[in-house]
């Protein structure tokens, strides 16, 4: 049984270590917000790939006031589609995940986002 987040807050992010990062799917997109479900396999993600910007972004407030909480993969390529659909416009939206009727603002752990395993890039879920 895969975890179905990677539980995390800003005081215990590690700047050093790999973990089993569960992977996301989108099951929607209305422009904003994506609806994720578990797809029950994990990627291996090094905190040691971490900037110090990086690490700097996990462990302050993002927005208002947001706090990371947790830690999931999504698919690069619907990532970058999603991006350029939130920041496209004449007001950038921010870019959100409803996982379990939660909604999180999500963005990636790097902030030159690389992929892990086949092809997936590591966010954040912030509160």
């Amino acid at each position: 049984m895969y975890p179905v987040f990677y539980r995390i807050s800003s005081t215990t992010v590690p700047k050093a270590g790999v973990i089993d990062v569960p992977c996301y799917e989108a099951q929607s997109f209305n422009g904003k917000t994506a609806v994720l479900q578990p797809k029950g396999t994990v990627v291996n993600f090094d905190f040691a790939s971490l900037t110090e910007q990086d690490f700097a972004l996990a462990t302050g407030e993002r927005g208002q006031e947001w706090t990371i909480q947790a830690i999931i993969a999504v698919d690069a390529d619907w990532l970058v589609e999603v991006m350029d659909a939130t920041s496209s416009g004449p007001v950038p939206r921010t870019l959100g995940a409803e996982v379990d009727d939660v909604w999180y603002f999500m963005a990636p752990m790097n902030t030159v986002p690389s992929t892990v395993g086949e092809n997936y890039v590591v966010v954040g879920l912030y509160r």
